[in-house]
């Protein structure tokens, strides 16, 4: 792996939004705190639950901590994503090199988090098939970005954000014949009046294809690995086939694993094997 440019001093972000937690999401925090817990673990949510969070954290002994955003960024995905693409958010964990994203779906397989920021990528997330949820056969990477279980170094964020630039949303600007209106309207929205990384001109794409996918292709300091890579990271869709590519080894964590062949990770993992059952 390359060597680190800065020194790593990572924290780990859990983000929140309602306090009826299910078996699993209690499991996926109580897991990021047991593995991760000597670093600087958050739980991340709306001011209204302020209180909530702090009783949360209180069985942790203090290895478990929390930070509060306006409750807009938790209302919606719409507002997850206004979050995920805010300074201030990244502005909050400034005492940080590195952010760990491990959303409440998400599981920590075992502590990799030093090693992935000595790697000195920008953003590392799951590695992302051509079909999406339902991928093509055969498989083909479409490129690496899942937000769900993802790494963010916040220099480099902060960097992308604090210089106005204009960042096409190519994802959804395939405009086949520029003579149709209804395309080129839409190719001037997403290429030009909604395509610069600053509010309220962001790209409406998710949060995880804007850092993942259209902040490399116009920012050459911003560096994402290739998929191969991204493998020995998370795993989301398709862990199965993941897990052979990745020569029968499993990643840092993983992302949706009950929505994502749950009997996989029940196989690889039995203390999921009742969870939220019964």
């Amino acid at each position: 792996m390359p060597v680190p440019a800065i020194p790593t001093l990572p924290a780990v972000a859990i983000p929140v939004y309602k306090t009826g937690l299910s078996a699993a999401e209690r499991l996926s925090i109580e897991r990021t705190v047991a593995v991760l817990g000597h670093h600087a673990v958050f739980l991340v949510g709306p001011a209204r639950l302020a209180v909530w969070m702090q009783e949360q954290c209180t069985p942790f002994g203090g290895r478990l901590r929390w930070k509060a955003f306006d409750d807009r960024f938790f209302a919606s995905i719409k507002g997850y994503n206004a979050l995920m693409l805010s300074p201030n958010f990244y502005r909050a964990f400034a005492a940080h090199s590195h952010l760990l994203i491990a959303q409440t779906d998400a599981l920590v397989l075992s502590d990799q988090l030093e090693a992935w920021c000595q790697a000195a990528y920008s953003y590392v997330g799951a590695p992302w098939f051509k079909g999406g949820s339902e991928p093509f056969e055969p498989l083909q990477f479409a490129g690496v970005g899942n937000g769900g279980f993802s790494l963010r170094r916040l220099d480099h964020f902060l960097r992308v954000l604090a210089t106005p630039r204009r960042v096409p949303n190519t994802v959804k600007s395939r405009i086949g014949s520029p003579a149709a209106a209804s395309r080129l309207v839409r190719w001037l929205k997403h290429e030009w009046w909604l395509a610069y990384n600053w509010p309220p001109l962001l790209p409406t794409s998710n949060e995880d294809v804007f850092w993942g996918v259209l902040v490399p292709a116009v920012c050459p300091f911003f560096r994402v690995p290739a998929p191969e890579q991204a493998l020995g990271f998370a795993f989301e869709v398709a862990p199965r086939r993941m897990f052979e590519m990745n020569g029968r080894q499993l990643p840092f964590g993983c992302h949706a694993w009950e929505r994502c062949d749950r009997a996989f990770w029940a196989e690889q993992l039995p203390l999921l094997r009742e969870v939220g059952r019964g």
